[in-house]
């Protein structure tokens, strides 16, 4: 704990007291700031007892992962047309392949996902605006809420932004790099760009467009000065990286008909106008944008206002040609605007803006912590700190956090559906609604108000990140993440249970699409068939079968219950009685 807290601290400072040597080793150990995330994605990530999955959506991505093991077809292993890409499930598939088929070889490629797109984060921030306010953005987007519970499950949405972020950062280092360096390393870089740019298609589906859609305003805005969207490279990537795609699409309307085409299309049609009200999203990736991104999310407006974000310092930096406000303010900006124009109410869905969310923080704390703030610190006083000031902070954090406490204790889309496999997370959004405002509204109050601003906030930054990383700690140890469905996976893994599902696979009758029926799926380890009715059961199905309780009057075949619970009923088929 120490430690952690000297290495935040140590980032935070400008130049080293002792000698110039020691700063120079400080710089040295930037690069590595994100490192200090692995211990907070690893907790407790090893411990099978503290892992489960939810039903939706991990249960049912692993279940499809292992039906490309068990089929051993990479293409279209479903018995009808699939609505998503592939590639989220390849990666599933492959590390349940090389380490077994368990929660923890089902999440980890998303653990490391995660702790690159920090790095990325951070390479990105470092180009665009240095490499202090690079490490804090890795930190702070590894400390917001909703990103780390995805950063530990089996979700594709780490994937494709991690690829996404890889491209944006090759991207920039093609705007920052001098005119006349290698141009046979020009054509790389953005061949290598228009190859993730594509594959986070192949990985995501049609929701990866969002952020593609949200990054053609800054590369418009750079066209004018570099042609980059004219580049023939950059297509010849973007070609290359359809390819998977396209065969895949090829494939499915090989096997499914013409309905291999259009279900890819109609699906996310479908999520985007899901609750018929038009602009209804506005409200809704308002508020989960809010509840996601603490404890960070109450200084987003005043980062949005910041001088350091609008003033026109980019030549100094010689950063003139990347357009930092574009890329920071209006990337994310269109992407919510996107969101907004839908009726969709998926919170993840949002997470692409997040990683310039804390970019724009950084942007705000750099500047309050550069050499040159104290200098302006009375001019700016009078102008933009007025609306900046610690009455405009707590107002606004407030009036943000009574619209949201006002939807969980409403009823609103806060409160998830509950069942006897997941936890209260409506509960959990509040506990970390309070628990943020406790240490933001403490910290501004002992550091924002002091004239010397630069010296007080670093300690107050330290104690945001290192409250922030305490709180995610405490959630996972208290099993609000990572551990979602306990009862049912103990029940399931009962040595005389597993010792009967381990022989013989257990069909589904009458079950489809309840929860409990995706996790049965999940941790059999032989899958079996799903009947629609006791009768195709009986003409087709194997010795085993799970039924409701409530279904166990429709059995009218010899049958002994070898478990029970949570409102299901393992039975064999007794063999018939042969007649005199």
């Amino acid at each position: 704990m120490q430690e952690l807290g000297g290495l935040i601290s140590l980032s935070l400072g400008e130049t080293a007291r002792p000698s110039l040597m020691h700063n120079r080793r400080f710089q040295q150990l930037l690069p590595f700031t994100p490192l200090l995330l692995l211990s907070l994605l690893l907790w407790k990530f090893f411990d099978t007892s503290q892992q489960s999955l939810t039903a939706w959506d991990e249960g049912l991505y692993m279940w499809r992962a292992r039906l490309f093991l068990d089929q051993d077809e990479a293409w279209t292993p479903f018995d009808q047309a699939h609505h998503k890409t592939p590639g989220h499930y390849w990666i599933v598939a492959l590390s349940m392949r090389l380490f077994g088929v368990s929660d923890v070889a089902a999440r980890l490629p998303f653990v490391l996902l995660a702790l690159l797109s920090a790095w990325l984060v951070y390479e990105i921030g470092s180009l665009i605006l240095s490499r202090r306010a690079g490490a804090m953005a890795s930190l702070i987007l590894g400390t917001s809420y909703l990103w780390a519970v995805y950063s530990r499950r089996v979700s594709p949405d780490l994937g494709y932004i991690s690829f996404f972020l890889s491209g944006v950062l090759l991207l920039v280092q093609e705007l920052v790099k001098p005119a006349p360096s290698s141009r046979q390393f020009s054509r790389w870089r953005l061949y290598c760009a228009g190859i993730l740019f594509a594959l986070t298609i192949f990985l995501r589906s049609a929701l990866a467009v969002l952020p593609l859609m949200g990054l053609m305003p800054w590369l418009l805005r750079q066209a004018r000065g570099r042609r980059i969207l004219v580049s023939p490279w950059l297509w010849l990537g973007l070609a290359c990286g359809c390819l998977p795609t396209l065969v895949w699409v090829g494939k499915s309307i090989a096997v499914y008909g013409i309905t291999g085409f259009i279900e890819p299309l109609r699906f996310p049609l479908k999520k985007a106008t899901e609750t018929g009200f038009f602009l209804s999203g506005f409200a809704f990736y308002s508020g989960a944008i809010f509840v996601g991104f603490l404890p960070w999310s109450p200084l987003l407006p005043f980062a949005v206002t910041s001088p350091g974000l609008w003033d026109n310092q980019d030549d100094n930096h010689g950063q003139n040609m990347v357009h930092r406000r574009w890329l920071l303010f209006v990337v994310p900006v269109t992407m919510f605007l996107l969101l907004a124009l839908t009726s969709s109410q998926h919170d993840q869905y949002a997470l692409p803006i997040y990683p310039f969310a804390a970019m724009l923080i950084a942007v705000d704390l750099e500047h309050r912590l550069a050499n040159n703030h104290a200098a302006k610190f009375s001019r700016e006083r009078n102008r933009s700190m007025r609306w900046r000031s610690l009455h405009s902070i707590v107002a606004v954090y407030c009036c943000l956090a009574s619209i949201i406490l006002a939807f969980c204790f409403g009823g609103g889309w806060l409160i998830i559906e509950n069942s006897d496999a997941t936890l209260d997370r409506g509960k959990l959004h509040l506990l970390l609604i309070l628990l943020s405002s406790v240490w933001l509204l403490g910290g501004l109050m002992v550091y924002w108000p002091h004239r010397t601003l630069r010296q007080r906030l670093k300690p107050w930054i330290t104690l945001q990140i290192f409250g922030a990383w305490l709180v995610i700690l405490g959630t996972v140890q208290l099993g609000f993440v990572g551990n979602y469905s306990p009862e049912v996976k103990a029940f399931l893994q009962q040595p005389d249970l597993q010792n009967n599902l381990s022989t013989t696979p257990a069909d589904l009758v009458k079950m489809d699409g309840s929860t409990i029926a995706v996790l049965l799926k999940v941790y059999s380890p032989i899958m079996g068939q799903s009947w629609s009715s006791f009768h195709e059961f009986k003409a087709r199905g194997s010795g085993l079968a799970w039924i409701r309780e409530s279904d166990m009057a429709e059995l009218d075949v010899p049958h002994s219950v070898l478990a029970q619970g949570h409102g299901v009923l393992l039975i064999r088929r007794d063999p018939t009685p042969t007649p005199w």
